[in-house]
């Protein structure tokens, strides 16, 4: 194969003999090769979607090879192998050559590539005692094959992993793990810092293509990056989802699209107008079309995006895994029927304000985790957003944490125009309450208050009309000293069931969907049952209670939120005022104390001062303690007025300071006899931090 054989026989009977069986590649392909692992291993790299293929897990190595480029002048793979401590070749057999050098330096090294205007391989390693090398690959060249340095690496010391040459300009490019792009004159070793790029980390692997365009593969996590290195200050942009490893290197046909459109399309592009960064120019949203991960039934592959209006909707229909079954309304929650096949994680944008572009808060879903089927979604629409027709993208895939645009492996962007209204609806934000509960009723028990202590907040979207649209609820149990097994329920008097959208009813209790019907039936008024049994939700952590002693922890947290739509207009002057109509009640089959003859279950009701229960409840007036006077509207009080539930303004408070268990709550706040007895009159700031005995009240 060479013409001009220079070097000794004894050298060339010292290193193995070149096999020359192996092929060059017989193109310049579009994949960049990629160099992993302790015992190399090559793969082959889709840089539009991070697309991954094993080429060979056997090299005919132990040990590393890095350095690693691709020569575009006789199209063979070239690196430095650990094993041999030397350049080897790599053809399209996928096995190395050993290459014989003169003047080794001595070192293994990682950074390294091929040059174009040049048939030279260039190496670097920092330190004084190395630096940059130039190794001749041309065999009519008396140099072939020796190692020369051009700059020792004290007068070049850059923290680089790898480096690549530009396909025009004639320079080596490479960004160091603090994010500064360097463009390195290779014929005295003279670098100049362009610009720092905007990403840390090791980048062992970089590459360029045809049109100039510099990507870089961050070892950590594999993202992808691409960077206009011609561009006034040019910065990193997050291109694709690439591989991870400890041990990168990348090479790469710097004279190839990153498309081939030779071979059949792999890719999967949305069509929205290009502003919405669609197609591969503007580094579009893309996925990698593979088997068993997609949106509703049907995909479609393309080299390039047919962006609106040449979209291809009306010939391949693809656009087929999500129904909205709504309109975006603002403040109300949207509707959609979301199909999916595989197991991935959704994530959706809609462009709220109309501007052409998928903003950083337009982001209505994040990696929702999904199964493959048919799932019902809710999700809620700002109160800013702009009426009128507008586009949203939908993506589906294993990998989480993607963004409105850039490749990802697998699953599939699909993209749609969606109606948005926005009838000037506005939030009203309510008072929020701290309900504290004695579950001894119509015993005063220990009359300390804690048995069950929920932080309830509310809100409301009102139309401009004045009508409430949508109620919202958010609850936190923070405390229970309960001996006995209590539920937890809301009425909201004068709304009837049939005035709420039950179809479009969102309850989440610790933010997973709760599955019992939080609607009860056979009341005259909307009771929301949020739960039968409290105890099911905590712990007591190693304590009788759920904090209220010193010291205990729980093992779990007990939160819910609830999101309730109306059918009628509901004039806000009407709507009941918070904090509604809470109560506890007696869990079914339990013990609820001496003064019932048998377990009274869900009607045994405790609710707040002059409060009415709901028709599911027994007349249990008058027993113990309770000196309630139905027809005077005077309802669960002593005969003092002393309550069995109070409603403590949370305004400016995280956290109302319970009594600790067994505390009488007139000895941990002696100002709330006075409260109590005259309705509210006096001493209205009892319940605060200041006006409590602090060593008969629970610390958090």
């Amino acid at each position: 194969m060479r013409k001009n054989l220079t070097l000794t026989s004894a050298l060339l009977l010292s290193l193995p003999a070149l096999n020359v069986s192996a092929e060059a590649f017989d193109s310049c392909p579009s994949q960049a090769f990629l160099m992993q692992d302790t015992t190399a291993k090559l793969y082959g790299v889709n840089l539009v979607t991070g697309n991954v293929d094993l080429l060979s897990s056997n090299l005919g190595t132990n040990d590393r090879i890095n350095g690693f480029g691709f020569s575009n002048h006789d199209r063979y793979l070239y690196g430095w192998g650990y094993q041999d401590k030397t350049i080897v070749r790599i053809g399209d057999d996928y096995q190395i050559e050993p290459l014989p050098l003169t003047n080794k330096p001595g070192a293994n090294f990682f950074v390294g590539d091929i040059a174009l205007a040049e048939n030279a391989y260039y190496l670097y390693k920092k330190g004084g005692s190395y630096g940059l090398y130039r190794v001749s690959l041309d065999q009519d060249d008396d140099a072939y094959l020796d190692v020369q340095r051009v700059i020792d690496g004290a007068a070049l010391s850059l923290l680089i992993y790898d480096l690549a040459f530009h396909p025009f300009d004639g320079f080596a490019y490479s960004v160091d793990k603090y994010g500064d792009l360097y463009r390195i004159d290779v014929s005295n070793g003279n670098a100049s810092k362009v610009s720092n790029v905007g990403q840390r980390g090791t980048f062992g692997a970089v590459y360029f293509d045809v049109n100039g365009t510099f990507y870089i593969s961050r070892n950590q996590d594999g993202n992808i990056f691409r960077i206009a290195v011609d561009d006034i200050k040019p910065q990193a942009e997050l291109f694709a989802y690439g591989p991870s490893s400890g041990n990168n290197d990348g090479a790469r046909c710097a004279m190839a699209p990153i498309v081939d459109e030779s071979t059949p399309a792999t890719t999967d592009f949305g069509d929205a107008p290009d502003s919405y960064s669609t197609s591969i120019f503007n580094n579009g949203a893309r996925h990698g079309v593979v088997e068993g991960i997609q949106l509703g039934g049907a995909i479609d592959a393309e080299y390039d995006a047919n962006v609106y209006p040449n979209n291809d909707e009306d010939t391949n229909g693809d656009e087929d895994g999500v129904d909205f079954i709504t309109a975006f309304e603002a403040g109300l929650d949207g509707f959609m029927q979301v199909t999916v096949e595989g197991d991935g994680y959704l994530s959706m944008w809609v462009d709220w304000n109309q501007n052409g572009q998928f903003d950083a808060n337009e982001q209505l879903i994040a990696d929702k985790a999904l199964r493959t089927g048919t799932h019902y979604i809710f999700e809620e629409t700002p109160l800013d957003v702009t009426s009128g027709v507008t586009w949203a993208r939908v993506r589906y895939t294993t990998t989480s944490g993607v963004g409105p645009n850039g490749g990802v492996t697998d699953g599939e962007v699909e993209d749609y125009q969606v109606a948005v209204l926005n009838p000037g609806n506005s939030l009203v934000t309510n008072t929020p309450y701290f309900l504290a509960f004695e579950d001894n009723w119509p015993e005063t028990g220990d009359y300390d208050f804690n048995d069950v202590v929920i932080r309830l907040d509310s809100s409301m979207i009102v139309s401009q009309e004045g009508n409430v649209k949508k109620l919202n609820l958010e609850g936190e149990l923070t405390a229970m000293g309960a001996s006995y097994n209590n539920g937890f329920a809301i009425q909201l008097e004068g709304i009837a069931n049939n005035d709420i959208d039950a179809s479009s009813i969102r309850f989440e209790i610790n933010g997973v969907p709760a599955t019992a019907d939080l609607l009860e039936d056979g009341n005259d008024h909307a009771v929301l049952k949020i739960s039968d049994d409290l105890w099911d939700h905590v712990t007591a952590g190693g304590c009788w209670f759920y904090k209220t002693e010193e010291g205990c922890t729980s093992q779990y947290e007990f939160t819910f939120v609830i999101s309730l739509q109306f059918n009628n207009d509901i004039d806000l002057s009407n709507f009941p005022q918070s904090p509604y109509k809470p109560f506890i009640f007696a869990t079914e089959d339990t013990f609820h104390g001496d003064a019932f003859s048998s377990n009274p279950g869900r009607s045994l009701e405790i609710h707040l001062k002059n409060k009415t229960p709901t028709a599911r409840a027994e007349n249990y007036f008058g027993l113990a303690e309770d000196k309630s006077n139905v027809p005077a509207g005077l309802t669960y009080q002593t005969e003092a007025g002393l309550p069995w539930a109070i409603a403590i303004n949370a305004s400016t408070y995280t956290n109302w300071l319970h009594p600790q268990e067994y505390v009488d709550i007139l000895r941990a706040y002696p100002d709330f006899l006075d409260f109590a007895t005259s309705n509210g009159a006096e001493n209205k700031s009892w319940f605060k931090k200041e006006n409590a005995d602090l060593s008969k009240v629970y610390s958090y």
